[in-house]
């Protein structure tokens, strides 16, 4: 029934519309603290492109993180009901949203709208323009990143740009597959930016692998500093088999040349 409900566009419009009030009701409400923020500073001072990358289980709040030019920002969607709603939220902040998958672009056909989504995505930022990816999205495995923003940077020049958020008090959806992360109304908060990753134009496979676990593991460094900085519920990665290797994520870190 509620699928069902949910597909209907004056439903998903309704629900857009009061996710948009909690998260500006809620943001306003807490009490936020940045950190490392002088090379995003420069990117919109300087109005250079980046590629923003956030956990799908914290894009509730990123948006909070991107305090200016938001309409230089263009956004990586599913074709789900979630991405419809999260286009219909995205139409309120001025910022674009492009649907399709970013997991597997060398791979047409591999995600509906995947390579369309992905040229798209390309263009716009080899046009001077901004982007943002959740390098674990659609489906998971939780805070483990895909080869999609890796693939992107090499084909346009453009840094990655890691960043988190976190609140003290929150709740965290366990039963949700990426550990959504709901914050509560006057709680403190934080948004802590990492460093940028470059990835060359002609980097190998095992180039790829290294600016791939250096995203996963920036994202992951800097989500549990987040956590801990506001002593607020530390969500860490699933611990899923790498696809196609019978091995864990940890099992295979320190292999540059791992199979994606």
């Amino acid at each position: 029934m509620t699928k069902r409900l949910l597909s209907r566009p004056w439903a998903q419009e309704v629900l857009a519309f009061l996710v948009l009030l909690y998260i500006e009701l809620v943001r306003r409400s807490m009490r936020w603290e940045y950190r490392n923020a002088d090379y995003v500073n420069s990117v919109w001072d300087e109005r250079k492109p980046v590629l923003g990358c956030v956990w799908h289980g914290r894009v509730l709040m990123a948006l909070h993180g991107w305090a200016r030019q938001k309409d230089r920002m263009v956004a990586l969607a599913s074709r789900s009901r979630e991405g419809e709603i999260g286009r219909r939220l995205a139409r309120w902040y001025k910022v674009g949203v492009v649907r399709g998958s970013s997991r597997n672009p060398d791979k047409p056909g591999a995600a509906k709208g995947g390579e369309a989504a992905y040229r798209a995505m390309v263009n716009h930022l080899t046009a001077g323009g901004c982007g943002a990816v959740t390098p674990d999205g659609p489906r998971g495995p939780r805070m483990r990143a895909g080869f999609g923003a890796i693939r992107m940077a090499r084909d346009t020049g453009v840094p990655i740009l890691p960043f988190t958020w976190s609140a003290h008090r929150k709740t965290v959806l366990h039963k949700a597959w990426d550990h959504h992360c709901l914050p509560h109304f006057f709680t403190r908060g934080i948004i802590i930016w990492g460093e940028p990753i470059h990835v060359a134009k002609g980097a190998s496979q095992a180039d790829l692998e290294a600016a791939r676990l250096n995203l996963e593991n920036q994202l992951n460094a800097l989500t549990l500093e987040a956590d801990q900085a506001v002593a607020g519920e530390i969500v860490l990665p699933d611990e899923a088999l790498r696809p196609g290797t019978g091995k864990t994520y940890e099992d295979t870190a320190d292999s540059p040349g791992a199979s994606a």
